[in-house]
């Protein structure tokens, strides 16, 4: 059964799932937990029924999620030799399952596109559900960029990044990301987007002492506050290392501008903006479509 210890990735056999599944079995062997390969199976339109059609093709689709599900294993032992794996070939809803499976999980992995994935969409429509509805921390793992783990451009010393507003949402996400951090050793940038009142106009009449006074004594306040967050969720005394920055900007542009040169963006789902009813904030969606490198959605509860 799946646990705390398992870390759940979905596989279908494409570019996207490899990329996943190579992702999820790095984390997994650094946190010597088990590691869950789902295979879903008749969820397409011509296999769903009971019809002697569909009976005809039950032995088929078995055999093809085995065969996949052997191929993903051998996958894995080149990646992390000796990881405990679980082969599973589940039948119903791909996003579902893998939503199910993460409710006692340490985490979900995803793809950003799967088989089903057209190249104008930026995200499938199984990892937009897991997104909305992962009860585990789930992460997505983008198209191939430079910095990528295994790749030769990759630094030695990696970097989080993790977007911050002070929010309950962001607290879980800022906790999430220093355990992630702790097992890579990897430092935290912990970014808060302030809007500047100026629009970063400080000339001619801007340009006056009473405008700059003002204007750095509203940064000076909310780099303050963060830095108060920080030390409050962190008890002062983290593990690794932790970078605190204000930066100019909405936050989606803010921190999708510095994933391009991170390992992991950390966001939590729901922020300051978020309602009850809302399973995805703005700010995580739109990270969930645009983010450079692999984003982690820390759920709400």
């Amino acid at each position: 059964m799946t646990g705390r210890n398992h870390v759940v990735v979905g596989v279908d056999g494409s570019p996207g799932s490899r990329r996943a599944l190579a992702w999820a079995a790095e984390e997994a062997a650094l946190r010597r937990a088990v590691l869950d390969v789902v295979v879903v199976v008749g969820h397409s339109p011509h296999h769903r029924g009971a019809g002697p059609s569909a009976q005809a093709e039950a032995p088929m689709l078995a055999g093809e999620a085995a065969a996949r599900l052997d191929e993903a294993a051998e996958e894995v032992s080149d990646i992390a030799p000796g990881l405990t794996v679980e082969k599973l070939a589940l039948d119903g809803d791909p996003a579902r399952i893998l939503c199910d499976r993460s409710s006692e999980a340490a985490m979900l992995v995803v793809g950003s596109r799967g088989r089903g994935g057209l190249t104008g969409a930026l995200l499938g429509s199984v990892s937009t559900k897991c997104a909305h509805h992962s009860k585990a921390p789930v992460v997505i793992v983008p198209e191939p960029h430079p910095r990528r783990r295994g790749s030769p451009h990759a630094r030695q010393v990696g970097t989080v990044v993790v977007g911050i507003d002070r929010s309950p949402g962001s607290q879980r996400a800022l906790s999430w990301a220093v355990e992630e951090a702790r097992f890579h050793q990897w430092t935290i940038e912990a970014i808060e987007a302030w809007r500047d009142p100026y629009g970063g106009d400080m000339t001619m009449e801007f340009d006056l002492p009473h405008f700059r006074r003002e204007r750095t004594t509203l940064s000076e306040s909310v780099q303050e506050q963060l830095d108060t967050f920080v030390l409050e969720v962190t008890g002062g005394d983290p593990p690794v290392k932790i970078g605190r920055l204000i930066v100019d900007g909405e936050p989606d542009a803010v921190l999708c501008a510095r994933s391009a040169a991170a390992d992991l963006l950390v966001v939590g789902s729901r922020g300051r903006g978020g309602v009850a009813r809302v399973l995805l904030g703005s700010v995580s969606n739109s990270c969930a479509h645009h983010s450079s490198c692999p984003i982690a959605i820390v759920a709400s509860t």
